[in-house]
């Protein structure tokens, strides 16, 4: 008889889904309302802005398909745990490339008028997708989670390379947003390490704050 995994508790499932969910939900809303401003505008930097939310939005989505595949599998007795990895493996992946787009998006929206490069969307994917092929492939998740950690520093860098176009008013309206952002992934990589873990849900409740001050923000604002 093939190996099953143990149910996790009700309680914790109830919680990521709503947590997964609320988190997708809050991203396309914001999304949503960028874009539109972006098809008035026609401001590359508006694009550039609803991409972070965008795949920040399926790496949540794909968190919440997962926890509730995972969860019907054990319920229902259905999923061997062979393939119950193979989901795992499949869903770490996506996650990878999609959490790494949506970082390296925000990077890109605040330098993007600096920079020469007209490839800086294609570079973005390359790398995004060489980090998903390389957890499917090796499986080796802290060299990611430490790349993912350097992603966060460089947007750090980025968000102080612009603070002095702060106090002039070019980037006024989202300046505290890309800090707020800079906060969420910072908790979430929390967790990832194992740090905090035992805040766990005390994080996913500040996370969720963040984000959904940071999606009244633009809702207000634009």
């Amino acid at each position: 008889m093939p190996a099953q995994l143990r149910m996790p508790p009700i309680e914790f499932v109830g919680l990521e889904t709503v947590y997964f969910l609320a988190i997708f939900l809050a991203c396309f809303l914001i999304y949503r309302k960028v874009r539109e401003v972006y098809r008035l505008t026609d401001y590359f930097g508006f694009h550039l802005f609803a991409n972070i939310f965008l795949f920040l939005g399926l790496a949540y989505f794909m968190r919440f398909v997962v926890v509730i595949l995972l969860a019907s599998g054990v319920v229902f007795d259905s999923k061997p745990l062979e393939d119950i990895r193979e989901i795992t493996s499949f869903s770490i992946a996506f996650l990878a490339y999609t959490s790494s787009v949506s970082i390296l998006y925000a990077i890109y929206s605040l330098l993007w008028s600096r920079m020469v490069t007209h490839f800086g969307e294609v570079v973005i994917h390359i790398i995004s997708l060489l980090a998903g092929f390389s957890i499917l492939l090796f499986r080796f998740l802290p060299a990611f989670l430490i790349f993912q950690f350097l992603l966060i520093l460089i947007l750090l860098i980025a968000i102080l390379v612009n603070y002095r176009y702060y106090s002039s008013g070019k980037i006024r309206k989202v300046y505290p947003v890309y800090l707020l952002l800079f906060i969420f992934w910072l908790l979430n990589f929390s967790l990832a390490f194992g740090l905090l873990r035992e805040f766990k849900f005390f994080i996913y409740g500040l996370s969720a704050v963040v984000i959904f001050i940071i999606c009244y923000e633009v809702l207000r604002r634009l």
